[in-house]
């Protein structure tokens, strides 16, 4: 009996030595949970501030990337691809400085362009995002490599054509003499040569040229006037210009579109009054630049002596009325046809046929008419004038000179 009570006693004092143990359990499973808790709060936190970072990052990563895609958009043969090679400072670079992507004031962006050698280009753009006080959340910069690309176009004959020309009256001129545009100063273009070096003949055809003895005084060139049956004029001489094609030449960026088949009236060049000086209206989808000097002719924009664009008439037929003027490279997908009056310094490339007749038109630098067949080869009539001009090539072709993003390894993420 005394042993089972002591037993009873001795269990009763471990059983009392253990009082509080569920509590200090309960605590320390709180504090654990606690713990996890705030855990998966930090977790959640980090991980947004990190998405958020990412976000800003990707936003500003846009915007420098838009800048890049801003210089090719806007490049202009007139500016960018005759600027100095960059000697280290700023003044032998362009840039644009911290502006809006478009509408949104939380993404901007700025670029820098520097010409590294006669063909490449280093543009370079940095993006920013901000918040809606104007402070900072990420920027990233990006460069990329340009090369320059210019469509290369064989030229040896004032007219080029695959059929024959209808050659009508005495008072047309078709010449492959080399000479300056008649109102250009001497100092635009290269000395003309003493000899013919520089000489081209009148016309030259993938057929019959057209040319019947009573042309003869009308049509000029060397070594000879004119060149039947060449072999070496193929569709491809229409098509295909090295860099470029007639496709990819008539879709670059700044490409004059012209779809009416109607006559179009009040082509010349007009003048920007909201720049400072005044400036080339470029925009104005009937400027095609300025032939024109003054002197001798009182009223040429002189704001448009260096504007060569690239004009694509989309119609199936093209037409101007008198009095219009332009000068640069113009593609034509159908027939031209000028009634009088027009005229034109630099490239005319035609894939249907060419009608000229009137008076008083003009074209210097060379034409190419592709045609269609014999029924549809071009007629030139009236006193039209057709010269080769080796410099109103020369300047035509620069205007249609871009850059373009090389293909491999041409970017880089600066930070």
């Amino acid at each position: 009996m005394k042993s089972l009570i002591r037993r009873f006693v001795r269990r009763f004092r471990v059983a009392r030595g253990e009082r509080g143990i569920a509590l200090v359990l309960v605590l320390l499973a709180l504090v654990l949970m606690g713990a996890v808790v705030s855990g998966s709060f930090l977790a959640v936190r980090l991980d947004k501030s990190s998405s958020l970072t990412t976000t800003y990052a990707t936003d500003a990563q846009g915007a420098a990337e838009a800048g890049l895609a801003e210089v090719y958009a806007t490049w202009d043969p007139t500016v960018q691809s005759v600027m100095p090679i960059w000697d280290g400072t700023t003044a032998t670079e362009i840039g644009v400085g911290l502006h809006n992507l478009g509408s949104n004031s939380y993404r901007q962006f700025a670029d820098t362009i520097r010409r590294i050698n006669n063909e490449l280009f280093l543009v370079r753009s940095f993006g920013v995002r901000r918040d809606g006080g104007g402070n900072t959340l990420a920027k990233l910069g990006v460069a990329q490599m340009f090369r320059v690309i210019k469509p290369t176009i064989g030229v040896n004959a004032a007219v080029t054509t695959m059929d024959p020309l209808k050659l009508n009256g005495n008072s047309f001129m078709i010449t492959g003499i080399n000479e300056i545009p008649p109102q250009w100063g001497a100092g635009e273009c290269p000395a003309i040569d003493a000899g013919n070096s520089d000489d081209v003949v009148g016309i030259r055809s993938a057929s019959g040229t057209g040319v019947a003895s009573q042309d003869l005084d009308n049509v000029f060139g060397y070594p000879t006037p004119y060149v039947a049956n060449d072999p070496s004029i193929t569709d491809a001489n229409f098509q295909n210009f090295l860099d470029y094609t007639y496709q990819t030449l008539s879709a670059q960026p700044g490409v004059k579109l012209l779809p009416n088949t109607t006559p179009y009236n009040g082509v010349g060049p007009t003048i920007d009054y909201s720049t400072s000086p005044s400036s080339c209206a470029k925009a104005d989808l009937l400027n095609l630049g300025e032939p024109y000097r003054n002197p001798p002719t009182g009223g040429a924009v002189t704001q448009c002596y260096g504007y060569f664009p690239v004009v694509h008439g989309t119609g199936s037929q093209l037409q101007f009325a008198a009095g219009n003027r332009g000068q640069g490279t113009m593609l034509v997908d159908g027939d031209l046809q000028l009634a009088g009056g027009f005229e034109w310094d630099g490239i005319i490339l035609v894939k249907g046929s060419i009608k000229i007749n009137g008076t008083g038109n003009k074209l210097v630098g060379a034409v190419f008419a592709q045609g269609v067949d014999l029924l549809t080869a071009g007629s030139v009539s009236g006193d039209v004038e057709i010269h080769y001009s080796q410099c109103a090539i020369t300047k035509a072709i620069g205007g249609a000179t871009l850059a373009s993003p090389l293909g491999q390894r041409s970017w880089l993420q600066i930070y």
